[in-house]
């Protein structure tokens, strides 16, 4: 019987792709790294006691840190319910805003 290299060497790269593609990602978006980074909490400045824009200041920092806290939570969230893990309870993806044009 005659030996067919090409089509032996057809076939093994058909099955390696297959076997590699059968590879790919779990199908849920990762978050990013940086979602795993615990970001320090805003520390006031010294005048913030005495200047009413420092204090301002200060609050719109924390609320902004905490913001972006929870929008984190989330994206773990999300990211673990799509992985399959039950009980959780997480908060819808923020809206993207409409494209211009």
């Amino acid at each position: 019987m005659p030996r067919k290299p090409f089509l032996t060497a057809c076939l093994m790269s058909v099955s390696l792709g297959a076997a590699v593609a059968s590879c790919g990602t779990l199908g849920a978006v990762r978050p990013p790294v940086e979602d795993l980074r615990v970001q320090p909490k805003p520390v006031p400045p010294d005048d913030v006691l005495n200047s009413r824009i420092a204090g301002e200041l200060h609050d719109n920092a924390v609320e902004a840190w905490g913001e972006a806290g929870w929008a984190q939570v989330g994206r773990l969230c999300r990211f673990h319910r799509e992985l399959g893990m039950k009980g959780l309870s997480c908060p819808p993806p923020p809206e993207l805003p409409p494209r211009p044009g």
